[in-house]
């Protein structure tokens, strides 16, 4: 069983429909469940189970819950693909404290507190998996991404 954060769109439906493809039932998640509706049809239509959960990653209770639900709808946690992630794309000048709060507190704080509560159950069971998805910000600037890049940077990947 796996969870992907983030898969609303982009990259997270890609990394679940190759998880689904390789024989994984899937938990999929997104601050709005209802988007997830069609892609989770999809994943069904591959052959495996889907639950669709809602996330924030910016808020502790909302990731709990959601690591709650995964467990309890499907009894044991394997694999988690810590995907979901945002960007305002502005010259740094131009970033104000929002914008900065809002990358760093998704891409850096909620990848992290996401990693942490699945860990907890991965560890008493003695397995599992965690792939944090990273970015070429990380090690190298571009212009207009400058929060982005930090917070890639400080979660290692």
């Amino acid at each position: 069983m796996a969870i992907v954060t983030g898969t609303s769109r982009g990259l997270g439906q890609y990394m679940a429909r190759a998880l689904a493809r390789a024989g994984a039932d899937l938990v999929l998640t997104s601050r709005t469940r209802e988007s997830l509706r069609g892609f989770e049809a999809e994943i069904v239509r591959l052959g495996r189970r889907a639950v669709s959960l809602d996330l924030d990653v910016r808020n502790l209770e909302s990731i709990e819950r959601m690591v709650v639900q995964a467990e309890k709808a499907f009894g044991r946690l394997d694999i988690l693909v810590n995907n979901a992630g945002c960007n305002v794309r502005k010259p740094a000048l131009d970033v104000t404290w929002e914008d900065w709060n809002l990358i760093l507190d998704t891409n850096l704080r909620g990848s992290f507190f996401v990693a942490q509560a699945v860990a907890r159950r991965m560890i008493s069971r003695g397995y599992g998996r965690i792939i944090n998805i990273g970015s070429v910000t990380s090690v190298a600037g571009y212009a207009g991404l400058g929060p982005y890049g930090r917070a890639a940077a400080g979660s290692g990947s």
